[in-house]
């Protein structure tokens, strides 16, 4: 044993049983603390309350943390993250769209459009790929990129379906979304790596991570509730955005033993949701 004094001396003890036998006839005994960590309900209280904490800081602490960094981070880093996903996936599980530049344009120009309703678009980029692994999907990147696959307009009956889930996709980058979920999941490795430069360690494992996280309940509803929002700003209606996730859902469920999961706006419009019939209520609420 060790005793350290408060001006720097130090007095070390050899026989420590001998010692506690001579402190305990003088009447001093060991701390509550000591007392507490001998007595195995005490150390299995202190055990629980901990993982309760740590289990609220996770639950509470870390979304309202995560949404206050998340559109403080940096667009150059975003951007970073998002086209070293996108290059990944596209070597992965995406392949070039076969549908032609014309509807590509045709479809730009609708979501274009919606920036004359009552809320404001979020950056963003419009890209078109292919992927049958993936199926009928649309997805947004955090930097801004929303992709959509040619097995969703397949999917669609008309244009008004697929600028609807577009317009679903830019309620996740409107709310920094993604980069709340991700945040959530590896925060500690992800702010250092994106404050100190060394982004190649955050997006090393990003693509899995990605591919597997959903997101939460209320970021669906808060995504939709914006494009419902943009949709009644317009000469548009609600239809086009419910007709779609009750078809993804049918579409889905013939595949859920192969679903993937999320991936930023993988997890939302493109997997199977069981929460579906909630939120088509909570769309056609808003059209009272």
């Amino acid at each position: 044993s060790t005793i350290r004094f408060a001006d720097g001396a130090i007095c070390e003890i050899r026989d420590s049983a001998a010692w506690a036998a001579e402190l305990a006839g003088a009447g001093i005994g060991a701390g509550a603390v000591a007392s507490a960590e001998r007595r195995w309900p005490w150390a299995l209280a202190a055990l629980a309350g901990a993982v309760l904490i740590i289990a609220a800081i996770y639950a509470y602490a870390m979304p309202w943390i995560a949404g206050l960094l998340a559109p403080a981070i940096p667009q150059a880093a975003t951007q970073s993250i998002s086209d070293a996903v996108l290059k990944g996936l596209d070597a992965r599980l995406l392949a070039p769209s076969k549908t032609s530049l014309q509807r590509q344009q045709e479809i730009a120009a609708r979501v274009a459009a919606l920036a004359g309703a009552g809320d404001s678009l979020p950056p963003h980029r419009l890209l078109f790929r292919a992927s049958p692994t993936l199926g009928a999907n649309a997805f947004a990147l955090p930097g801004g990129d929303v992709v959509v696959l040619d097995e969703l307009l397949a999917l669609a009956k008309r244009d008004e379906d697929v600028v609807a889930v577009v317009a679903h996709e830019l309620g996740h980058l409107r709310h920094h979304h993604g980069m709340r979920q991700l945040l959530q999941s590896a925060v500690v490795s992800f702010v250092v790596g994106v404050y100190l430069g060394d982004v190649s360690t955050v997006v090393a494992g990003l693509t899995t991570l990605l591919l597997e996280s959903r997101y939460s309940r209320e970021f669906e509803l808060e995504a939709d509730a914006y494009a419902g929002r943009l949709l009644l700003s317009t000469p548009a209606s609600l239809e086009p955005l419910i007709d779609m996730l009750l078809r993804l859902d049918a579409a889905h469920a013939k595949n859920r033993a192969a679903d993937r999961g999320g991936l930023f706006g993988v997890g939302d419009l493109l997997s199977s949701h069981p929460d579906t019939a909630g939120r088509v209520s909570a769309l056609r609420a808003m059209k009272r």
